[in-house]
């Protein structure tokens, strides 16, 4: 457990977790489906002298992306990850690693802020030095192409450095890519396949100049993502499939990609997530940051680690006015160059807006130490 668990009034004292619905501006529609309201959870770990950390599960509402969903990690956090934190025990759970990074997240946070540490100078020992601001990629669901097109220059307008499309072998999809690609011929531009494509399909995207194809083949099918890596000149960037540092490391072996999404959430948090950005620089792998449709708490932790310089490929991250009308912490900001400023403040270096956490909140379960 976290050094920071002390006797008195260090001791957790209770765990607060709240189950959250809180309305998107636009629906973002994927491959694994389309989310409009993100249903997540907020865990908040108390200790005996009232001091708050608090950490995210970003799991979807339904277990479409991976096996992990919100109605399934609530269950989990509720009967075995917050009694183990009140009660100083080591987390046990297997498997469920979005639901122990809410846990464990809520934790760290709560011990750095003790030390007026920050988050970002903690993931800075392992990554380097640390960027104040970093470039950003927007995420544009799939739609009609008129959509998707006007979608796409709105993004432009914000200064994003680069623009990700979610497709499947669709028609629409790729009249997509190929009308945004014919509007703006400089763009950088990615596709994420969420794991549907084809060799056809890919080789229709290889002649876009794409700055990646993201997880074109099923999850569990390395061998697969080797075959398309070797038809096509994009690179091959994987997400689902890369799920630790083992995982990285046989993918590499099969030469089934050549970029890593790296998502703190899903890898089971921030340490985790810090292993697999070293792992990706050891097997000569680049890596950047995805994003959850995390609210600001979940997000500010990510941008921890989008902030190294190890990570060379704009973050999906965005900032909080680009999802909600009011995020549940300091709304996360762009500078005037469109890159996420990256929160500094003790912890996860923003500060949780109690008012709207209440008002987005629809259940909530106190977990008292014994």
């Amino acid at each position: 457990m976290d050094p920071d668990r002390l006797r008195g009034e260090q001791a957790l004292q209770h765990v607060v977790l709240r189950r959250l619905h809180l309305p998107l501006h636009r629906p973002l529609r994927s491959a694994h489906g389309e989310e409009r309201v993100r249903d997540l959870v907020v865990v908040e770990a108390v200790d005996g002298a009232g001091r708050s950390g608090w950490g995210e599960c970003s799991a979807l509402a339904r277990p479409t992306y991976t096996s992990e969903y919100t109605g399934g990690a609530w269950a989990v956090l509720r009967d075995e990850l917050a009694p183990a934190l009140v009660a100083g025990r080591e987390l046990e759970v297997v498997g469920h690693p979005m639901a122990s990074a809410g846990a464990i997240g809520a934790l760290r946070d709560l011990g750095l802020r003790r030390r007026g540490r920050s988050l970002v100078d903690q993931v800075a020992v392992s990554l380097g030095r640390p960027r104040p601001a970093v470039p950003r990629t927007a995420v544009v669901g799939r739609g009609p192409v008129a959509d998707v097109v006007a979608a796409v220059a709105a993004e432009i307008e914000r200064g994003v450095a680069l623009v990700k499309l979610k497709v499947t072998p669709g028609s629409d999809d790729l009249e997509g890519v190929d009308a945004v690609r014919r509007n703006w011929p400089d763009l950088d531009l990615a596709v994420d396949g969420n794991g549907t494509l084809d060799a056809r399909t890919l080789s229709v995207l290889d002649a876009h100049r794409l700055a990646y194809v993201e997880q074109p083949a099923p999850v569990d099918d390395l061998v697969g993502s080797a075959e398309l890596a070797r038809r096509c000149d994009t690179p091959i960037a994987l997400d689902e499939s890369i799920s630790s540092v083992d995982a990285l490391r046989t993918a590499a072996a099969l030469g089934a990609g050549h970029l890593v999404n790296v998502k703190p959430a899903r890898l089971g948090g921030t340490e985790a997530a810090v292993e697999v950005v070293l792992a990706a620089r050891d097997v000569g792998w680049g890596a950047f940051v995805g994003g959850m449709l995390e609210s600001g708490i979940g997000r500010a932790a990510a941008l921890a680690v989008a902030a190294s310089e190890l990570l060379v490929v704009p973050t999906d991250l965005g900032p909080s006015d680009r999802y909600v009308e009011r995020d549940v912490t300091t709304p996360i900001v762009v500078d005037d160059r469109g890159r996420v400023v990256v929160p500094g403040g003790p912890g996860i270096g923003v500060e949780v807006d109690r008012v709207a956490l209440d008002a987005a909140t629809v259940d909530r379960v106190v977990v008292e130490a014994a």
